[in-house]
């Protein structure tokens, strides 16, 4: 049995350096119903380094610098196991299928309270100039008994808490270590349009976010050059084989270690 981030994490470059149909992003209608999937050519381009995202029951992030070499540089606790753990307390849903089926015909503005609901439709925001339909706080709708909430509308919430935490944290850790390419995999992303177009949106509008205002411009040097790009979220088109992958190439390369040394 190999370890688990030595076999599945690394070799995942492997695919996405040897097929140039594998990776795939997202364009900027992403906040759209339907995901709108954009073949990402990594041909001609510095592959490392670069940082990958794995999100299962939890989140795990490493910066890989080579198909060899790599250290995890952060993480947090939120995941897929977060996700299904609440809808099973919070709503009818008993497997993460129902709960992502329930989730698609959601709305999560009937749970989120957004930055209009606090400061109004004005444009000053209250001097913040923060975009009105921006998250101000997760579930707080819930305080209030109008309107209320269905199951689909608080598995819809929960996708988006945890997708645009995944979202802040990637571009947060891709800010420090000077990257710009977050590859986003895991179980909890697996067939997760929903998901995977939040993390989409949120990264392509956070530059926009954090530098506004007075107290944004003098910290925009420490967090985004001037016009700088937003961070890249990349997926992967066949998502679930990567362990495998990895695990068989280690096995391999154990076999041939063994035969050298004469086993």
């Amino acid at each position: 049995r190999a370890p688990l981030v030595e076999a599945a994490v690394p070799r995942r470059s492997v695919p996405l350096r040897t097929h140039d149909k594998e990776p795939r992003t997202s364009s900027e209608r992403a906040a759209a119903r339907g995901v709108v999937r954009v073949q990402r050519d990594l041909s001609g381009i510095n592959f490392f380094p670069f940082l990958l995202c794995n999100v299962g029951t939890g989140c795990s992030i490493l910066k890989v610098t080579s198909e060899s070499q790599f250290e995890r540089v952060s993480g947090t606790a939120l995941g897929g196991g977060t996700f299904l753990g609440l809808c099973r307390r919070l709503t009818k849903a008993a497997s993460f299928k129902e709960a992502m089926d329930m989730a698609e015909d959601g709305d999560a503005r009937k749970v989120d309270m957004l930055v209009r609901d606090i400061y109004g439709e004005g444009e000053d925001r209250a001097g913040l100039q923060l975009p009105g339909d921006l998250t101000a706080s997760f579930f707080a709708r819930a305080l209030s008994a109008e309107p209320k909430a269905s199951d689909a509308d608080l598995c819809k919430a929960l996708v988006v808490m945890i997708s645009q935490n995944l979202a802040q944290i990637a571009h947060l850790n891709a800010q420090v270590h000077g990257l710009r390419r977050v590859f986003f995999t895991g179980n909890f992303l697996r067939g997760n349009d929903l998901a995977m177009r939040t993390i989409v949106y949120t990264l392509q509008r956070m530059p926009r976010v954090v530098v506004h205002g007075e107290l944004g411009r003098r910290k925009r040097d420490l967090l985004l050059p001037v016009g700088a790009e937003p961070t890249e979220a990349v997926f992967f088109r066949h998502e679930g084989y990567f362990g495998a992958i990895g695990a068989y190439l280690e096995q391999c390369r154990n076999c041939a270690s063994a035969a050298e040394q004469g086993r």
